[in-house]
């Protein structure tokens, strides 16, 4: 494991924050525009009556028993079928325990930061008691932290749970939405993107509230397996994950998703699960993975605009805003397109110097040719006035 996290660390990472301008000419940058549609921040509030350390110890919550676990999910089939891991909208075990943690610690007076809430309900085998699910919030993502949150009724597909691989499936109230494309053949180095709400807090407390994703860019690693879960083997990414990121895609340069993330991995970076059991899920509960025509629209309107074809790129993405209102970012690419088509034509490049020094060689060369031919005659008179000059004789 520590060979193949190193081997990831060799390769650069970086993070964007702000979402990439429609007009980017990074080929990943594009991928994310192309797959931000498909994007939606969780939230699935919880009742937890107490924290059970592995010895018996109760850590009771008192009055705050509520917590949140903040996810993110993206869209499988254009029907509204989203995907997001078990553990965000049916908490349990220790990832409940670490979001419930500083809500327990607190009754008893101590507080620490995430990697001290983390320790402590590994090292005393935390796990809560007394759970219940209060409701599963899903919104979906925006590009502007003033555009106001569009939130979509939605409830777990019945048999979608799995546990083990982490895996849960959303039917969504809205049945005309962009999906992405499960792309199930990784390689090393790829660059990939992870759009995702990760924060640097587990606790439910002060969480932020904007559903603008955060971008947090890498490469795919190797695939291996980790200790702590035996039997399961999961693909590096070097990005910097954080809490909230669970759930979200890791998106290539086409905008396909090559994974989704389950966790922070403790010695850096993150770790997904594969496509390949989310295409296995999909398919034995008789769902599609395609994309649909609202993404093709969206793809087709943004490949266009990037090639400077704007007629057909206000066509395609026309089409999309009609079939899907509260897409992210076709009103936005669509007004871009507008303003392209009106703008005035670019001024031509002033070429007056040219034309000055062409005239000025000109007259120059009429000037030459008049003194040329100005000498010839004054050559010619000089020569004749030396024939005709009369001849004195010489004196005796």
């Amino acid at each position: 494991m520590w060979i193949a996290l190193a081997l990831i660390l060799a390769w650069p990472a970086q993070a964007f924050a702000a979402i990439p301008n429609g007009q980017t000419t990074d080929p990943l940058e594009r991928g994310v525009l192309l797959a931000l549609g498909s994007a939606y921040r969780v939230e699935t509030t919880v009742s937890v009556a107490a924290l059970r350390t592995g010895t018996g110890q109760l850590f009771p919550l008192g009055p705050l028993h509520t917590v949140t676990e903040l996810g993110t999910a993206f869209a499988v089939a254009p029907g509204g079928v989203l995907v997001t891991d078990a553990h965000v909208v049916s908490p349990s075990g220790a990832s409940l325990a670490i979001v419930a943690a500083p809500l327990a610690l607190a009754q008893r007076g101590t507080f620490g930061d995430q990697a001290a809430y983390e320790e402590w309900v590994k090292v005393n085998a935390v796990v809560p008691v007394g759970v219940r699910v209060l409701r599963v919030r899903v919104l979906r993502a925006t590009v502007n932290p003033h555009t106001p949150a569009t939130e979509v009724p939605a409830h777990l597909i019945r048999g979608s749970l799995e546990q083990t691989d982490d895996l849960a499936l959303l039917q969504i109230a809205d049945h005309h939405v962009p999906a992405l494309h499960l792309n199930q053949t990784d390689s090393i180095g790829t660059a990939a993107a992870v759009i995702g709400y990760g924060v640097a807090t587990p606790t439910t407390l002060g969480l932020p509230t904007t559903t603008v994703p955060g971008i947090k860019t890498g490469h795919l690693g190797v695939l291996a397996t980790v200790k702590y879960l035996p039997g399961q083997q999961f693909t590096f990414i070097d990005s910097a994950i954080a809490h909230g990121d669970s759930g979200g895609p890791a998106v290539d340069a086409k905008g396909d998703a090559h994974g989704i993330v389950r966790f922070k991995n403790p010695g850096g970076g993150g770790l997904l699960d594969q496509a390949s059991p989310i295409f296995r899920l999909l398919t034995r509960l008789g769902i599609s993975n395609t994309t649909g025509p609202i993404a093709t629209d969206f793809a087709t309107g943004m490949t266009n605009l990037w090639t400077h074809k704007l007629t057909e790129a206000r066509d395609a993405l026309t089409r999309a805003i009609e079939a899907d209102r509260t897409h992210p970012l076709a009103a936005q690419e669509l007004a871009v397109v507008t303003h392209l088509q009106h703008a005035p034509p670019a001024p031509v490049p002033s070429h007056w110097w040219r034309a000055f020094f062409l005239g000025l060689a000109t007259l120059t060369g009429i000037a030459a040719a008049l003194c040329a031919v100005r000498w010839r005659k004054i050559a010619r008179v000089g020569a004749h006035n030396k024939d005709a000059a009369p001849h004195f004789p010489s004196a005796p």
